[in-house]
């Protein structure tokens, strides 16, 4: 995912580019192709790039293990300065581009916001019921007969000490 910036005179660019998972090394669960629409503004100082990322996941939904596919979107900004002067080194998202480059490449940190985008809880739906933790059943798909017992083991210690004081 590579820009050559000096094809491209000052102002504002539209920018499309495309490449597969595969060739991005980004490996499981990611599949198909990384759309990544480029917003270049180009100035004397610097470049920014504005970017909106579209990848395919396949996932496994953490409730009723259903596999599904699913497009995560990311939106990221960089900056390319053409001088060190004011880069800090906690700027992450900020580059320096030395006179002897004339190309920005983007495929790292495209990458790296194809990996944050996978979700901490994956599911199938936002309202997906889950298996039945007595017979496995598929909530989502039939409703189980198993008896559903409202019984929190906090209590365990105290309903021990009931029935010892009962007997």
């Amino acid at each position: 995912m590579i820009i050559k910036y000096t094809n491209y005179s000052d102002g504002v660019h539209h920018i499309e580019l495309k490449k597969s998972a595969e060739k991005l090394n980004l490996g499981e669960p990611f599949t198909g192709d990384v759309l990544l629409n480029c917003k270049m503004d180009k100035s004397l100082s610097q470049i920014a790039c504005d970017c909106e990322l579209s990848v395919k996941l396949n996932l496994t939904c953490d409730r009723c293990t259903k596999e599904f596919t699913s497009e995560r979107k990311a939106e990221f900004q960089i900056i390319y300065l053409f001088s060190k002067e004011g880069i800090e080194e906690d700027d992450i998202n900020v580059h320096y581009l030395s006179p002897e480059i004339d190309k920005i490449n983007l495929s790292e940190d495209t990458i790296e916001y194809c990996k944050l985008s996978i979700p901490l809880k994956i599911l199938c739906d936002e309202n997906c019921k889950g298996l039945c933790l007595k017979c496995g059943a598929d909530l989502n798909k039939e409703t189980c007969g198993c008896v559903k017992e409202n019984f929190n083991p906090v209590w365990d210690e105290l309903k021990k000490l009931k029935d010892r004081s009962n007997n």
